[in-house]
């Protein structure tokens, strides 16, 4: 079988694509996060025919390119000079070389990271001040919630969830609770554990589930309105 075939090529649109032939039965085309646009289409293809379909969906590309762009431009870089935050307060940011890590001190946050460090490596030194920071919050908070719930502490970790602020595992007995918890502010990490320890009493979502959280956690409305 011959070898994948790639081609630079420039949508009817002017935005550029990179158009692959492969062992598939239909076409298709996505937008990458970095705004990189990429077709696929079956090898029996001709370039003609697949950017034929490629500009049919012209429009649908471009939306989705200047959403992709504008996503990244408002991403933070963790750079000298921007802001972030910790426990509900923003923080100014200085970024330094060594080994990684970062510290508050003096209203500052020094984050470390080694020469030539991209966004992401700088992102996960910041993570370790997220995370220390909850390794000393979280274990009063749960032992609360759990004798509030008349449940046993169960076995917690920290997670680096891009789309949630806790899950449970009621049946091993352990919850997650995501690193970014420590960017909002405190009220909003006793929220979600008092929620996911409910969750080893009640599974799903429901009345009884959301009676058993106000009784112990009558600010959840407030805290849900800070998570957004």
């Amino acid at each position: 079988m011959p070898a994948e075939r790639a081609y630079s090529e420039t949508l009817n649109n002017g935005i550029p694509l990179t158009l692959r032939f492969r062992s598939v039965k239909l076409f298709r085309i996505t937008v990458k996060p970095d705004g990189s646009v990429e077709a696929v289409a079956p090898r029996r293809m001709g370039v003609g025919a697949a950017m034929a379909l490629a500009n049919e969906r012209g429009e649908w590309v471009r939306a989705h390119r200047e959403a992709a762009l504008a996503r990244r431009a408002a991403a933070p870089q963790y750079v000298t000079g921007e802001s972030v935050p910790l426990w509900g307060c923003m923080y100014a940011l200085r970024v330094v070389t060594g080994r990684p890590g970062a510290v508050l001190r003096d209203g500052v946050i020094t984050l470390s990271a080694p020469e030539g460090a991209d966004a992401a490596a700088r992102r996960a030194a910041l993570l370790a001040l997220y995370r220390r920071e909850l390794e000393r919050g979280l274990p009063a908070l749960v032992e609360k919630y759990a004798a509030a719930l008349g449940v046993p502490a169960p076995q917690w970790s920290l997670r680096d969830m891009r789309t949630r602020w806790g899950s449970c595992t009621p049946a091993r007995g352990t919850v997650r609770f995501a690193l970014m918890l420590a960017a909002k502010p405190p009220l909003c990490l006793e929220y979600v554990v008092a929620h996911e320890l409910a969750h080893l009493r009640v599974r799903g979502h429901g009345p009884e589930f959301h009676a058993l959280v106000a009784g112990v956690f009558p600010r959840e409305r407030e805290a849900r309105a800070m998570l957004g």
